[in-house]
């Protein structure tokens, strides 16, 4: 086991290492993408504020056209990484990296499932620690400690299982469903790696939680300069790494179903 653990951290390390060395030789394109989003998100709460007695088709108009540049932001984010993670000589330029309207609808509508897919394991959970109740558990404990973590655990493994859906709509242009059965496929055996990978990458961000808590809130302030310049280009890298290593060691099918993948 001790062999086991060694072995899943230094290739966890070896990945953030070369996410670091792709980042350092690329930093001003992805950074400056991270940028963008930045202001769009920024940008797009301002107006929200500021429009609050606009009228409410302007409002929505707005919203539909922000959500729209965020998410193909976040798509050529992702396109990009992957371009520097292959190495590819070719420069692609902006428009290249620009996604497809089919892409943008499956990138939005793996987002929805995912949403969906959350709330029902929610309302499931609620359901299977209903017993807890007659066994004496306080309602309340059972609300806000036992149903919160349970829940939280579950859906970080469906996050690990599903999170690589994008490449597979941004690189083959596979619908949403399909994508997820191949992220599904992928990861099957790689959960422990690529749970030591998420908490590597998201530690700057623990730090930032850790000192808001504490109080300290300019060190909290420049944890989240980092994170927003530095970590979330990093993130694109590493997960573009981890798609490429994990593609060129899948051995499944061109069409896996969901239930042979689930665990």
């Amino acid at each position: 086991m001790l062999d086991f653990l060694k072995d899943i951290t230094f290739k966890a390390n070896d990945v953030v290492l070369r996410a670091i060395d792709i980042l350092m030789r690329n930093y001003v394109s992805l950074a400056g993408l991270c940028f963008l989003l930045f202001i769009t998100s920024n940008l797009s709460s301002f107006l929200a504020l500021y429009l609050d007695s606009t009228n409410f088709f302007i409002k929505v108009l707005l919203l539909l056209v922000f959500v729209t540049i965020y998410f193909s932001l976040q798509l050529v984010l992702l396109k990009k990484a992957v371009h520097l993670a292959k190495e590819e000589k070719k420069h692609l330029g902006f428009l290249g990296y620009l996604p497809s309207l089919s892409q943008f609808i499956f990138y939005v509508l793996g987002l929805l499932l995912y949403s969906l897919i959350a709330f029902v394991v929610y309302l499931l959970m609620y359901v299977l620690l209903f017993p807890l109740l007659y066994l004496g558990f306080d309602m309340v404990t059972v609300q806000s400690e036992i149903h919160p973590f349970l829940t939280g655990v579950i859906m970080l493994f469906i996050l690990i299982r599903t999170s690589f859906f994008p490449f597979f709509i941004i690189e083959n242009g596979f619908n949403t469903l399909k994508s997820y059965r191949f992220s599904l496929a992928m990861t099957k055996g790689n959960v422990f790696r690529l749970l030591t990978i998420i908490f590597i990458v998201a530690l700057a961000h623990i730090l930032q939680v850790g000192t808001e808590y504490l109080g300290y809130s300019l060190v909290s302030r420049i944890l989240s300069l980092i994170n927003s310049f530095v970590v979330i280009p990093l993130v694109g890298v590493v997960m573009s790494i981890v798609y490429i290593d994990m593609m060129k060691a899948y051995k499944g099918g061109a069409d896996p179903s969901v239930m042979d993948n689930i665990l």
